[in-house]
Order: C-alpha cells, then sequence, then structure tokens
C-alpha cells in the first residue's frame, strides 16, 4: 500500500520527517522545499491560493498523484494523531514538531482504516452556533447562499443534504483528511465541482480573501453525509502554544453532548411529572 500524506506549508522548516509525510508548498512557485513538492507545477490553480487556501495542495493531490493507494493533506502545524490515537475528545497541543512526531507514524494506518472510507478530525463543537449561523456571523449571508446555490446547480442531489448538516452544531474543521484514493478522487471531482461554480459567481476580492477554503471546511461536512462515508475520527494535533488538554475536553464535551443530556432530563421529567 502506497501512502501518501502531504503537508500544505509556506516555509521550509518544522516539518515532520516521518516517512510517508510529503511537504507540498502551496501558492509560492519560487519555495523549493528538498524531498517536496510545489503546487504550482502540472495541473494547478496554486495562482488562486490567497482564495482557496490549503485546498490549491488538494487539488494538485488530486490532478497530480496518481500513483498513491492512499492520500491525505495536513497543514504545517494541524495533523492527525495516528499512532494509537488516544481516547480523547478534542485536540492536542504541542510546541514543535518533533514533540509529537511518534504520533505522526502511519504504521497504525491500516488498521485505522479497517472499514472506513476516510480519517478526520474529531469535530469541533460550537456553543451555540450551528455550521450555518457560524458561517454566516464570520462571512456573510450572501456568500453563504452562493454556496448553497452553487450546491443546488452542480449536485442538486446533495442540497437536501447540505440544508441538514448546515444545521449541525458540530464540525469537521481545517480540510484535513486522509482517505482511500477512489474516495478521494470521488470527493474531490464534488468539490472542486461547487467551488469552481461558487468562483464564478462570486466576487473575490481582498474583502472575500481565503473564501474557498472556508466554504472547502464546510463542504466537507456535506459530502461525508451525502455520500455516507464511514469515517474514523482522531484527535487533530495543532503545533503552538501548549495549553490545558484537559480543559478543551471539558469544554468540548459540554458543548457537544451536555444539551442532548438536559434534552432526555427534561423529557424525563415531563413523562413522570
Amino acid at each position: 500500500m502506497t501512502v501518501r500524506i502531504y503537508v500544505a506549508t509556506q516555509r521550509s522548516s518544522g516539518l515532520p520527517t516521518v516517512e510517508n509525510y510529503v511537504p507540498l508548498a502551496v501558492g509560492k512557485s519560487e519555495l523549493s522545499i528538498e524531498g517536496g513538492q510545489n503546487d504550482s507545477t502540472g495541473d494547478s490553480i496554486s495562482a488562486r491560493n490567497g482564495f482557496y487556501c490549503e485546498l490549491t495542495g488538494h487539488y494538485w493531490i488530486w490532478r497530480n498523484d496518481a500513483s498513491s493507494d492512499v492520500v491525505g493533506l495536513c497543514q504545517y502545524r494541524r495533523f492527525l494523531w495516528l499512532r494509537e490515537p488516544p481516547r480523547r475528545l478534542c485536540s492536542q497541543n504541542f510546541s514543535s514538531i518533533e514533540e509529537c512526531s511518534e504520533h505522526l507514524s502511519t504504521d497504525d494506518l491500516e488498521r485505522l482504516l479497517d472499514g472506513r472510507d476516510v480519517i478526520l478530525p474529531r469535530p469541533y463543537a460550537f456553543s451555540s452556533d450551528t455550521i450555518e449561523t457560524q458561517f454566516v456571523k464570520a462571512h456573510g449571508r450572501e456568500n453563504f447562499e452562493q454556496m448553497l446555490r452553487s450546491i443546488e446547480r452542480t449536485h442538486p442531489e446533495s442540497l437536501s443534504t447540505a440544508r441538514k448538516v448546515f444545521g449541525r452544531r458540530t464540525e469537521y474543521l481545517a480540510n484535513l483528511l486522509i482517505a482511500r484514493r477512489k474516495i478521494f478522487d470521488e470527493y474531490s471531482r464534488w468539490l472542486f465541482d461547487v467551488l469552481f461554480d461558487v468562483e464564478k459567481n462570486i466576487r473575490l476580492d481582498a474583502s472575500n480573501g481565503r473564501m474557498l477554503g472556508y466554504m472547502g471546511e464546510r463542504l466537507l461536512n456535506v459530502y461525508a453525509a451525502a455520500a455516507r462515508l464511514r469515517v474514523r475520527e482522531v484527535p487533530l494535533i495543532f503545533i503552538g502554544a501548549p495549553t490545558d488538554s484537559a480543559r478543551i475536553d471539558l469544554r468540548y464535551f459540554k458543548r457537544r453532548y451536555l444539551p442532548a443530556l438536559l434534552t432526555v432530563e427534561d423529557n424525563l421529567r415531563r413523562k413522570f411529572r
């Protein structure tokens, strides 16, 4: 099984040296990384990185890597915990790539993908927002509606699922994934059908920087539901200032599960009152 997990980056340092990880320079045609690739080569949308973010790297993988059986995309500060993932709810912060390298090992990948289609980071839980309301607050109602219109034009069979998914309070973030080749290709085709349609029908300027990348995060959630992907969720590793992981998990637990538990309690009280 040939595995390549690409690491989207705009710098040449602080990258993993773990087997099967390949640095992928995105949006910087002048950046050369030893042992890596640049998304400005071959079939490329690298010049639109300001709007697509790491998804220019995703596009490059889809169009230019035809030999991998399993492909993935991470970022230079965000990775998926693959080595015997702990039973953690949310994310783990590390101060450097060296601290977490052992958790990036792909030795357990075949086991993680057994009976599954894709590996995704455990979802983030909003305290009160849904995917829709959070997106609208951050990026505007018109951009949200345009995303829906583009789904309807390109993949109308996914529209009803999209509306349901956008009503959720949990979300896969950061465009991170590791998938079997067939699944990756099918998702990529669906994703860029939608995003290229959005691009044709939206104003892309400084006011909408990174917009297509932000939409891609939400669209991954839609596709996972619409295609009924069998998902393996693992913790997200973040390279940055260390934080109290227990507090992160407690906050996540409260956001994701407390409302449901309270609803059950209220229903029981009404039933036995």
